[in-house]
């Protein structure tokens, strides 16, 4: 109806219509900038892009069942639309998980199979069951969908903010969990411009980061774009930048967001009077469990 207004007559149109997600300068180094994707109204995540555009293609499909594999925001997010859709929905989530992501998927109907100790031990599940018949497999990990989606939407809308508000961009840092929305703006950044620096984070050898996975040389999507350097976190670096963030700036993030923090200050980018972009994946609120170690 009224985006001005916000004034929206379904989830979708809300979703759309509250697009782009708000660039924040936050007050942790000299100029450093924050996309806010919590500000998506599914899963509160940037995975509410990854997941209308997979769903939307599953439908030209006519699919009856959705089945994927997913350790938490995806999942919301699809259960969300499926509930929207009214399409049946079976989501796979690793025993690992924190429990809020299981019980908000069930919340909004979508039935709930936990086990494995990670999204690669359910997998094989997941790609038997889609060989029966009415099953769609959405394969977030694999389908290039997941990296159109960032290129259409969460790269773009970065490039206009920035340059409409005088924003001398110089690199942007995001998280790889499937890697999808670090390679679509890798993928945008990297056609458009010859200058602006693209950076991932990923858990260190043998930590673990609820929302990202660490990258492994089978990433079929880092094939598609140029990723200038990887940097690891730990899961304590992880939650330093999740305190740093909430007691400078007010802001409650998230741990994939925290990580982005942790490599900001690991590249000792705090005086850099060239503009840093921090992708903030999601907030806090669902890893209150995993936060409160560390209070």
């Amino acid at each position: 109806m009224s985006k001005e207004f916000h004034v929206f007559t379904n989830a979708i149109e809300l979703m759309e219509g509250m697009w782009p997600t708000p660039l924040l300068k936050l007050s942790i180094g000299k100029n450093v900038w924050a996309k806010l994707e919590f500000y998506n109204p599914l899963s509160h995540s940037i995975k509410d892009r990854t997941a209308l555009f997979l769903f939307k293609e599953a439908l030209k499909r006519k699919t009856e069942h959705l089945v994927e594999a997913t350790s938490g925001n995806t999942g919301i997010a699809l259960s969300a639309l499926s509930a929207v859709y009214n399409v049946k929905f079976t989501v796979f989530v690793p025993s690992t998980a924190p429990s809020v992501f299981p019980v908000m998927m069930k919340l909004l109907g979508s039935e709930v199979v936990s086990a494995g100790s990670s999204t690669n031990d359910l997998l094989p599940l997941v790609k038997r069951l889609s060989g029966f018949g009415g099953y769609t497999h959405l394969d977030q990990f694999n389908n290039e969908i997941n990296v159109m989606a960032h290129y259409e939407t969460t790269a773009k809308e970065i490039d206009t903010q920035c340059r409409n508000s005088g924003i001398n961009l110089k690199r942007i840092i995001a998280t790889a969990g499937t890697a999808g929305h670090l390679v679509g703006i890798a993928k945008y950044f990297k056609e458009k411009y010859t200058d602006i620096e693209i950076i991932g984070v990923h858990p260190a050898e043998g930590e673990r980061i609820p929302g990202i996975k660490r990258v492994t040389p089978d990433n079929n999507f880092f094939k598609m774009a140029k990723v200038d350097s990887l940097i690891d976190v730990s899961l304590k670096e992880a939650v330093e930048g999740v305190k740093e963030v909430a007691r400078k700036n007010g802001i409650l993030i998230g741990l994939s967001s925290g990580a982005t923090v942790a490599a900001f200050k690991k590249l000792g980018l705090i005086d850099d009077p060239e503009a840093t972009v921090l992708i903030f994946p999601d907030d806090a609120f669902k890893y209150v469990n995993e936060l409160s170690q560390y209070t």
